[in-house]
């Protein structure tokens, strides 16, 4: 990876650990006053829903205006966080502990949302998926160190909201304040002191309920535990399981969006079985690590799918996190249900299994559009005279300039726009520019349907 991609997944790894840590310090506190399962309806529910609206927040202000994308935003961000936190953890009753650990847990969604948005626009398409991964799992790893501080303590004692503090310092000061104003090749001065224009298409609407439902059914698996079973419940643990498949699924995304698609949605089969694999108290904590492991290729895919659509129609970057917004809100709804269903094995497996059915015919109905293979395009579309002879033809019938041929020509061989830039000698911005003029010239609304565009006009010349 480059040092720029390393540099932005760490301090979005950072965030995510401090803010996920103080989380869970909040959470430790509501146990004094609930019991484990209203704990977890208040922090995975009702909390998880406030961090939704905490990204769609964002997103609306990133729509409204692209200063929300300057330095201060992260720091008056972190500052409420830090506060609002604190005010949750040492407050004296439920009351004061719940209405500031909501605000903290909305303006934990719009930080994030910051963070990945800055991922999309600064980090090339073949290093992406990595550069998620590496954000989940810098902040689970975090947060497992930081819980082993004072004996194992450390989360439930005052003195750790001075780390949180420090921690939030070093982001926004020598992490934040370097992404600063964008610059102008990544949007022009007209373009950023205009709102961004977004046009969400059916397809955007059908992935965001495929996230959503991926969610559901995870969480689902996630809360059943058999009778006298391991209580495999803890956030810390879990977090350091759930960074490896992070890794894993981000290689792999990076490799081929369409395997890392498919590993998706086939790790959710996990979740499927795993109420039924806790036949008795030997195995649940093992399914447990297990699900948490496979939970880290739906994580990956939920930041994937929306960001590189936002990639192709850069109208489309302040809803580059909608995947992460549904996923959220397919965990408060699953882990309802979970709760709910938990007792009864039968009536869980039946539940999962029509959902899982349900979600695989939309799965499946968008992903040959959404993830055609490489090879496929290369083969469709061989070097040679003729196919030379289409290309002359089709950038003359489209208008398009050198510039944009060459472009094309690359997108075309199945480049990434990081790939282009590097063989081209500019910078991935300026490819960004000029795939959007060919898009526009080509009446075509992402690269899928430009590459099918050729290949008719390849095919029947």
């Amino acid at each position: 990876m480059k040092k720029r991609s390393v540099f932005l997944a760490t301090l979005g790894g950072l965030i995510y650990m401090w803010t996920g840590t103080l989380y869970i310090s909040v959470a430790y506190t509501l146990f004094d006053y609930f019991d484990d399962i209203s704990v977890c309806l208040i922090t995975d529910t009702f909390f998880a829903v406030l961090q939704a609206l905490g990204y769609l927040s964002s997103m609306a202000f990133m729509r409204k205006s692209k200063r929300a994308l300057e330095k201060w935003v992260p720091a008056v961000w972190s500052l409420i966080i830090c506060g609002s936190g604190a005010v949750a953890f040492l407050a004296d009753g439920a009351a004061g502990t719940i209405i500031f650990g909501s605000i903290m847990s909305f303006f934990i969604g719009t930080i994030m949302c910051y963070a990945l948005t800055e991922i999309t626009l600064n980090v090339s398409f073949a290093e992406r998926g990595k550069a998620f991964g590496m954000i989940y799992a810098i902040g689970g790893v975090g947060t497992l160190i930081l819980s082993l501080l004072d004996g194992g303590n450390a989360l439930g004692e005052k003195f750790i909201l001075i780390i949180y503090a420090l921690l939030a310092a070093v982001t926004v000061g020598a992490g934040l304040g370097s992404y600063g104003k964008k610059e102008e090749n990544l949007f022009r001065e007209e373009e950023y002191l205009k709102p961004a224009k977004v046009h969400i298409g059916k397809n955007d609407v059908v992935l965001f309920f495929i996230i959503f439902m991926f969610f559901v059914l995870s969480n689902i698996g996630l809360h059943f535990k058999v009778t006298g079973g391991t209580e495999f419940e803890s956030a810390i643990f879990s977090r350091a399981f759930y960074a490896i498949g992070l890794i894993i699924a981000g290689f792999i995304n990076d490799k081929s969006r369409k395997t890392g698609a498919l590993c998706a949605f086939l790790a959710l089969g996990f979740g499927l079985l795993s109420p039924a694999l806790q036949v008795n108290a030997g195995t649940s904590a093992l399914v447990q690590i297990m699900a948490y492991i496979f939970l880290g290729f739906p994580a990956v895919y939920r930041m994937i799918a929306f960001s590189d659509e936002a990639e192709k129609d850069r109208g489309k970057f302040p809803f580059a996190t909608l995947g992460v917004t549904a996923a959220l809100l397919g965990q408060a709804l699953g882990t309802y249900m979970g709760i709910l269903l938990e007792r009864n094995m039968t009536v869980l497996v039946c539940v999962m299994l029509v959902l899982y059915i349900v979600t695989g015919a939309g799965f499946f109905a968008l992903f040959t559009y959404l993830y055609p293979a490489k090879t496929e395009s290369r083969e469709t579309l061989p070097a040679g005279d003729r196919r030379e002879l289409a290309f002359e033809q089709y950038i003359k019938e489209k208008g398009l300039n050198p510039k944009q041929a060459q472009v094309l020509k690359c997108i075309l061989d199945g480049a990434s726009n990081g790939e282009i830039a590097e063989s081209l000698f500019v910078t991935e911005s300026t490819v960004k520019y000029h795939v959007t003029n060919i898009l526009q010239a080509t009446s075509c609304h992402n690269r899928n349907e430009l590459i099918e565009d050729f290949r008719n006009h390849y095919l029947n010349p």
